[in-house]
């Protein structure tokens, strides 16, 4: 639709703000919401109407935990966000980004990035030239790029385990500084994951000195499990003040653990009245997604991944390797938190094993469940996800009905194939439709507050996240009363019912709750 001006009547305006929904139409001119008028108010002649009568009209969402950075450079449209409503992600979490890349360490970076993402070529360097590669390959949301630790210590000294050099952190510096240049708009870590699981608490706070209040450093923590409270701490000493802390999917993912939301919540709270910029995302699910190679014990990581293949062929290393798993809980021991049996095979590269535990692999093959990890990772050139049913309802609920919780999907890269966990397709439908209308542990107008304004406060994205004169005219239509989740863990990529109409920047993009083929996002850039 190319109208200058689209006129949305009928319906009810949910705003962003978490102030009382209120019946209202809202006219759009050249992107921009233009007004927010009483129902009924004369619209201009060149206004298309769109009839939004029953529906809620809201702030497009904002994703805070995304990985489809590689969405721009798939011939596949992913439209696993569009269509619940997310006008813009941020992306480059978990220390995982598509830059900077240095020749010298290309090859590690891109075997690290093949375990996760889709096979993409990386024919870039900085994290600048990357986004203009995107942009050229046209986003259907807007993004909002982080840029990713781990990626940027592969640049500096590899995949090493060890900690850093002091030459190597001064690489990392400036290939942070350049990657905020070109329009990162901040750091993010994934702590549990090589190279950055070596690093000392001492780097992250080297390199959050270089963000700046008004940035942000996103991070998975070291600790989701036995160390959960100290990981909090060690997140609040690395930012220190210096800039905005997020926490990224905030969780207690130990069922030795399980109850202790509340103190993590405290610990974060007690920062904020201290002054400090602290928040958090979670996703409304009790099972989390990750590499497969995430259960093998930190040594096994060095090196990256040529070394991790060749321990996987020793027997030495293989038996080490499972007696670690069974008795050290000293690092993020998953199998030991979850349980063998919890753990499922989401995608791996030849479509084999998907959709079932490692427990049941290991009984089909007739085998340990170590030996069966060892033998998909081996088999697969570690290119292998999980879902992991790890966490309990109560503590989900208390961390979604924090006020300064937002929502972020932390969906794996598209383009994997397999069976994802549906918090893919399905986040933020599932907040409003079950965490909303049927448990109502929120408020409609807060739940839309927690997906619009706060997310977008959080990160600097200007002129977004609010029904207001002046906003970009990033909207989405729904019917507060039918809106719900169809995505399962046995069909994943169900797309959500009760969605309406998507606009970005006045333009009509989903229509009847489907994408209409238009690629019109874009790259925002940081204030």
């Amino acid at each position: 639709m190319s109208a200058t001006s689209v006129a949305l009547v009928g319906g009810t305006v949910v705003d962003g703000t978490g102030a009382p929904a209120r019946p209202a139409d809202v006219l759009v001119r050249d992107g921009r919401v233009a007004d927010v008028l009483p129902p009924g108010q004369v619209m201009p002649d060149d206004a298309v109407r769109l009839d939004c009568s029953g529906q809620v009209v809201a702030p497009g969402f904002i994703d805070t935990h995304s990985h489809a950075d590689n969405a721009p450079f798939l011939a596949e449209d992913d439209v696993s966000k569009i269509e619940q409503g997310v006008t813009t992600e941020v992306t480059g979490n978990c220390g995982f980004s598509l830059a900077p890349l240095e020749s010298v360490h290309r090859d590690a970076a891109q075997t690290l990035l093949n375990r996760i993402f889709p096979p993409t070529e990386l024919d870039w360097t900085g994290m600048g030239e990357m986004l203009q590669r995107a942009d050229a390959g046209g986003r259907i949301t807007h993004q909002a790029a982080l840029v990713g630790h781990n990626i940027v210590r592969i640049a500096a000294m590899g995949a090493d385990g060890r900690p850093a050099e002091r030459p190597e952190l001064r690489r990392m510096v400036q290939l942070l500084e350049t990657a905020l240049e070109d329009g990162a708009f901040g750091l993010s870590s994934g702590l549990i994951y090589p190279p950055g699981l070596f690093s000392a608490p001492t780097e992250l706070g080297v390199l959050t000195q270089v963000l700046g209040q008004d940035r942000v450093y996103a991070t998975h923590m070291r600790s989701e499990t036995t160390r959960v409270l100290d990981s909090i701490e060690e997140s609040l000493t690395a930012a220190a003040s210096r800039c905005r802390l997020h926490v990224s999917h905030l969780k207690i993912a130990d069922r030795e653990q399980w109850g202790r939301m509340p103190d993590a919540l405290t610990a974060l709270e007690r920062a904020r009245a201290r002054g400090e910029l602290v928040s958090q995302d979670a996703y409304p699910y009790t099972a989390g997604s990750t590499m497969l190679t995430a259960a093998l014990p930190p040594w096994f990581h060095d090196g990256g991944g040529p070394a991790v293949l060749a321990r996987l062929a020793s027997p030495d290393a293989r038996r080490r390797a499972e007696r670690d798993i069974e008795h050290d809980r000293s690092y993020e021991n998953m199998v030991a938190a979850t349980g063998w049996d919890k753990i499922i095979v989401s995608s791996t590269r030849s479509h084999r094993y998907e959709g079932r535990s490692l427990a049941a692999i290991a009984e089909h093959l007739g085998c340990s469940p170590f030996a069966a990890l060892a033998q998909i990772l081996l088999e697969e050139e570690l290119q292998a996800t999980m879902v992991m049913h790890m966490m309990r309802e109560d503590d989900v609920r208390t961390v979604l009905a924090d006020p300064m919780t937002t929502i972020g999907s932390d969906g794996l890269p598209p383009g994997t194939g397999g069976r994802p966990h549906p918090r893919t397709f399905g986040t933020f439908p599932r907040v409003l439709g079950h965490y909303v209308r049927q448990e109502r542990l929120l408020t409609l107008e807060e739940a839309v507050r927690r997906m619009s304004s706060l997310p977008a406060d959080i990160f600097g994205l200007q002129d977004r996240g609010r029904v207001r004169r002046g906003a970009m005219a990033d909207l989405v239509t729904f019917d507060a009363e039918a809106v719900t989740d169809r995505a399962t863990y046995e069909d994943p990529t169900a797309r959500p019912a009760g969605m309406g109409l998507v606009l970005q920047e006045g333009q009509v993009v989903v229509r009847d709750g489907r994408w209409l083929g238009a690629r019109r996002g874009r790259r925002l850039v940081a204030a």
